[in-house]
């Protein structure tokens, strides 16, 4: 489900590519194979948008041990995902999106929430942007979790739908079915190309 923009972007206008690394796109235990079908779109949004996208990366942590409250119970669940199984390079963004993502324009996470890094939060308020254009995976996860912070701060979100997926097919769906649009004042839903032209024009 898509509507139009309810108003204009302008230069601004920030993107967010959240989550698109290797440790998602790549067989294994996190893979979310519908994630290589929305990498041309979020291609797309990346060289369009220059250095006004950012990239997130969800950093797991090194093993159970080293992680905090429930989340030790996460990774001890998820242990073949900790680096001290999979390793650091798998934390990278997927190679068709590293030319786009500059060091200086990558922020790295230890929970869903983007905005839980200190880091992106201090850019993200320095910078001042009149809209959050929102693309990744997952879905139903940290682009959720980071949309749903976005607006309790105060942010104008505005999600991709076809530049976003899940592994879970009927949580994607239902995200932007039901979830999504019960924010229909502070979440706009849009397509690729109709975000592409509203940022060509801004």
């Amino acid at each position: 489900m898509t509507s139009p923009l309810h108003s204009p972007l302008s230069t601004r206008s920030l993107m967010v590519c959240i989550d698109m690394q290797r440790l998602f796109l790549e067989p294994g235990d996190w893979f979310a194979e519908t994630g290589l079908s929305i990498l041309p779109q979020c291609e797309r949004l990346a060289q369009a948008g220059g250095k006004r996208c950012l990239f997130t990366r969800f950093i797991t942590a090194r093993n159970a041990a080293t992680a905090q409250g429930t989340w030790q119970r996460y990774y001890r669940h998820w242990a073949s995902v900790t680096r001290d199984h999979v390793g650091d390079a798998v934390m990278a963004v997927h190679p068709s999106l590293q030319a786009f993502a500059r060091p200086e324009q990558c922020f790295d996470k230890l929970t869903h929430d983007a905005f839980d890094s200190e880091t992106f939060a201090k850019h993200i308020r320095a910078a001042e942007p009149d809209a959050l254009v929102l693309f990744g995976i997952e879905t139903d996860v940290c682009v959720l979790a980071t949309a749903l912070s976005a607006v309790d701060l105060g942010y104008r979100v505005i999600v991709v739908t076809d530049a976003c997926a899940s592994s879970a097919p009927e949580s994607h769906a239902a995200c932007l079915t039901h979830i999504y649009p019960r924010f229909d004042q502070q979440i706009e839903l849009i397509d690729t190309a109709t975000l592409l032209q509203a940022w060509s024009a801004a």
